[in-house]
């Protein structure tokens, strides 16, 4: 007869992601034999082998890959319990836990937690940043409670809606020669140095895609990676070369760095959208959020 309890569910999870037995124990605020037990009589019971522990390495098993998926999935639905409850209760008992990918929480967050004080003053924020994939396994997890991205969610438990285009602009110092030009073409960018976000930022992946005619063809001359729109900001006002920003992070600019829009009728841009779990039960806190974020780009 299986008997274990969601305690050794979450001991089971912090072990798969920290792969230490110390390292989980302390996320889980108990003792390493506490924990070390809690896992082999979860394994006795199950009777499959969840870890392979070798060489001081803490791997999972075929077997044990499953079963990590199964458990966080009841983690999920037991934390859904919880908030269906306090929901019914009183929807502001409990803060609403807000992500936003790194290219969206500075340019938004400020202004949404100062008019949320004004529309719902009994609501409280918690907010992160971090990548999509991140935010995204915390919403599934029970974590977060919304996330706000600029790329499409394919996981069925979530539902997605989008409130935004952002579009995207050149940027370029005062004293580059594209400062000069009313619109730009991507056939101007032949030849120019790109500032660019690293591998695992999705506005990289949509500026490669607004200037796909000159980077398929290798026109690009030169391509600098940087952690930050802020510091491409600032390495664009120094002229050591060009890049696209887009539109809700154009506040705040250097006094020398110029914005330029692109020529034709349809200009590059991404989507912005807000998701959440399709059961959660405190989905018109949630619209209330996303009524603050239109009103905010609105206003912009």
């Amino acid at each position: 007869m299986l008997n274990f309890t969601l305690t050794d569910l979450k001991y089971l999870l912090a072990l798969a992601e920290e792969k230490h037995f110390a390292k989980a124990a302390a996320r889980c605020f108990v003792s390493q034999p506490t924990l070390s037990i809690a896992i082999k009589k979860l394994e006795e019971n199950l009777e499959i082998c969840i870890f392979e522990r070798e060489n001081h390495q803490i791997l999972l098993t075929p077997a044990g890959n499953v079963l990590i998926e199964q458990a966080r999935k009841i983690l999920s639905e037991a934390q859904q319990m919880r908030e269906i409850a306090i929901g019914y209760q009183n929807p502001y008992s409990q803060p609403l836990r807000i992500g936003a990918i790194l290219t969206i929480g500075p340019y938004l967050f400020p202004s949404l937690v100062r008019d949320t004080i004004k529309a719902a003053p009994d609501l409280k924020l918690i907010l992160e940043e971090g990548f999509t994939s991140t935010l995204t396994a915390k919403l599934l997890g029970g974590e977060l409670d919304a996330i706000i991205l600029a790329t499409p969610v394919t996981e069925s438990e979530l539902e997605q809606t989008e409130f935004f285009q952002d579009e995207l602009s050149l940027i370029c110092s005062s004293k580059h020669k594209l400062a000069t030009q009313a619109k730009i073409s991507p056939k101007l960018l032949n030849d120019e140095t790109l500032l660019i976000l690293g591998n695992g930022n999705c506005l990289r992946d949509q500026v490669l895609q607004a200037c796909k005619n000159v980077a398929t063809t290798n026109n690009i001359s030169n391509q600098i990676i940087s952690s930050s729109i802020e510091t491409i900001k600032y390495m664009v006002e120094m002229n050591i070369g060009i890049s696209i920003l887009p539109k809700i992070a154009q506040i705040n600019l250097p006094p020398d760095l110029v914005v330029k829009p692109f020529s034709g009728n349809k200009k590059p841009a991404r989507t912005l959208s807000i998701v959440t779990r399709k059961n959660f039960p405190r989905k018109a806190l949630v619209k209330l959020i996303e009524e603050q974020l239109i009103a905010q780009l609105i206003r912009s």
